[in-house]
């Protein structure tokens, strides 16, 4: 629960510094570095933050999803439809694209959250392709396949949109964080680490899952919602596999069940993604007199440098980047005391 007490017993903690210490450099560093590219590249860590982070709040009351990009999708087009077709201002159809986002989550699990988490996962998966299909079906009402240009969301101009994202980003990870830290928290980690034993000690074990479920589509939505207006550009390519497996993988490499995993996987991924971009060229040309048949078909090379990240840092890291991190800030503080023994 948020209370006056429970905040101020945040900012006095190791990890409350920090997290005050990473808002504040998310403000101050566009303004030192003044580059149009990088702010675009900082928008987007923000953006996949709320995303990841709704998938990680869903993976920690044990279940899980292939198909998230559905949601991220629908809350995408809700929001530029409702402005272009409705006049609703993009500011109101963001949560409007959440709220949408949760209700269709919400019908998902009321019939599935009794289902074992890789069971669940491959009814998401199924569900991103009957949207997918749907929206390209109606074409006439979505526009889904030639896709559009939604509205700016109240900002024309790349900075004051991104400091919008990032205070949406800040208090939708805030909820999240106070979400595990409450009794709701404790219930999604005891379904987690065993359902039957959650379920013997009085846990509703459907209840909560749903609620984790219809949590993770909202933020989902809202995420969708703010991508597409920030990109001023939705086609039928944001229900893509790889978009699904986008928070997953942010997930898993900045740390599974932790709050600043997510922020971890996705300025990694962000950045790693945009760097391999840039060589793609490079690759393609150094590998089509190897393999002239295939170097231009198929995905880019870049997702083969992801996929070899992404199996290091599991065999190597399992528990995620922020583990590595938290082993090296108790190396450092420890050491020092070591030193002044005599």
């Amino acid at each position: 629960m948020f209370t006056k007490e429970n905040f101020l017993k945040l900012v006095q903690t190791t990890k409350g510094r920090i997290a005050l210490a990473a808002i504040a450099a998310s403000f101050v560093i566009p303004l030192v570095l003044r580059d149009n590219y990088m702010l675009q590249i900082l928008t987007l860590i923000v953006i996949f933050t709320i995303y990841a982070s709704s998938w990680n709040l869903l993976a920690s009351s044990g279940q899980g999803s292939l198909g998230h990009a559905a949601f991220l999708g629908i809350g995408g087009f809700t929001s530029s439809l409702l402005a272009i077709n409705l006049g609703v201002p993009p500011i109101i159809g963001i949560f409007i694209a959440g709220a949408l986002s949760a209700a269709i989550g919400f019908l998902i699990g009321i019939t599935c959250v009794r289902l074992k988490a890789w069971f669940l996962a491959m009814v998401t998966f199924g569900f991103s392709i009957i949207a997918e299909t749907l929206f390209s079906e109606f074409d006439d009402v979505t526009h889904a396949i030639l896709g559009f240009r939604p509205p700016p969301l109240l900002f024309s101009q790349r900075l004051p949109f991104y400091y919008f994202a990032v205070l949406i980003s800040i208090t939708s990870v805030a909820i999240i964080y106070f979400i595990m830290k409450s009794k709701m928290g404790l219930a999604f980690r005891a379904i987690h680490q065993n359902t039957a034993e959650a379920r013997m000690i009085g846990i509703n074990t459907a209840k909560y899952k749903l609620y984790a479920f219809v949590l993770s589509t909202f933020f989902a939505g809202l995420s969708g919602a703010i991508y597409a207006h920030f990109q001023r550009y939705i086609h039928i390519s944001i229900f893509s596999a790889d978009n699904s497996f986008k928070p997953l993988m942010m997930s898993v490499i900045g740390g599974l069940g932790t709050i600043e995993g997510p922020i971890i996987g996705s300025v990694v991924m962000v950045f790693i993604d945009h760097f391999l971009v840039n060589i793609d060229p490079f690759l393609n040309s150094a590998l089509s007199p190897l393999f002239p048949a295939v170097s231009n078909v198929g995905p880019s090379i870049r997702l083969v440098g992801l996929g070899i990240f992404l199996v290091i840092v599991v065999v190597l890291l399992p528990k995620g980047i922020s583990s590595l991190l938290r082993k090296v800030y108790h190396y450092i503080r420890t050491e020092p005391s070591k030193s002044e023994k005599p």
